[in-house]
């Protein structure tokens, strides 16, 4: 029988899908409203696609949506601190809102991005460092 070593053993704790906020740059919207992302490839190209919850304290201009320019995803731990970051601009973007008397649904903004790759930056390493 193999024995084992627990010499290099590390206490983790996994990255949870629900710990995050997403601000906007270049407009400002509610980072609380935002109900999910996900980033993914086209091809070569990088895409964020989200969507955030209007209320009726803010209501979402779409004239404001050419002003996004770029996005930062920040990562909770499990009591809230953020432990990084990634940001980057956008270079391309589409935007879906609707509406419809045959349903009883809280109104949310669709958002899909490009994200220019080259402007993709950590806050950490994933050695520990800036």
């Amino acid at each position: 029988m193999e024995k084992y070593s627990i010499e290099n053993w590390q206490l983790i704790e996994p990255a949870k899908t629900n710990r995050f906020i997403i601000k906007t740059k270049g407009v400002d919207i509610p980072e609380y409203l935002f109900k999910n992302y996900k980033i993914y490839n086209e091809g070569e190209e990088l895409i964020l696609t989200t969507e955030f919850y209007e209320t009726v304290q803010y209501t979402f201009n779409p004239s404001d949506f050419f002003n996004i320019i770029g996005i930062e995803i920040l990562y909770l731990d499990p009591v809230g601190t953020i432990y990084n970051s990634i940001s980057f601009d956008v270079k391309g973007s589409n935007f879906k809102k609707t509406g419809s008397y045959s349903e009883d649904e809280i109104t949310k903004n669709k958002l899909r991005f490009v994200i220019d790759k080259k402007t993709i930056k950590l806050k950490y390493d994933n050695n520990g460092g800036n």
